[in-house]
């Protein structure tokens, strides 16, 4: 990453803060202000730290520079019948525009490789039509398997 290092952190109380101004950024398109980091962080967030303590709920966010630049959330499903193991399912993986194409989306999906192995599960699996997200899950070894229709009630 041209001598910037970079550092994965789990998402937890104390760094929660952090991570909803990442989610800010990557819902406004720009950064809060330091006004607006001071009250976010004053605010409660309990019903978003019961959501994230969930049993098999992982979110990881790179650290670089004193501040959260890229995150990935996945889950563990167990199954059983001829699966046995499970699959594991990656929710979103977003990276900041001016980050991109640095190896942090490779970390971050390193977490999901970990975990396969550490929990055997089956496969990992994702949806995406981005382009650019699809060459970087092809650099990570993923296939495309068919089409899906993305339906929400």
């Amino acid at each position: 990453m041209q001598g910037n290092k970079f550092h994965i952190e789990r998402i937890n109380p104390e760094n929660y803060h952090m991570f909803d101004d990442l989610i800010y950024w990557r819902l406004n398109g720009k950064e809060r202000s330091p006004e607006e980091r001071r009250k976010s962080k004053k605010k409660d967030h309990k019903d978003d730290l019961i959501r994230l303590s969930q049993p098999n709920f992982f979110n990881y966010a790179v650290l670089l520079e004193g501040r959260f630049v890229a995150w990935i959330s996945f889950f563990y499903m167990p199954k059983i019948g001829r699966w046995n193991s499970g699959v594991i399912y990656v929710d979103e993986l977003w990276v900041a525009p001016e980050h991109r194409k640095k190896g942090i989306g490779l970390a971050l999906m390193e977490k999901t490789f970990e975990y396969k192995k550490k929990t055997g599960a089956e496969k990992i699996r994702l949806y995406t039509d981005n382009v650019e997200a699809k060459k970087l899950f092809k650099k990570c070894g993923f296939k495309i398997r068919g089409t899906a229709f993305f339906m929400e009630k």
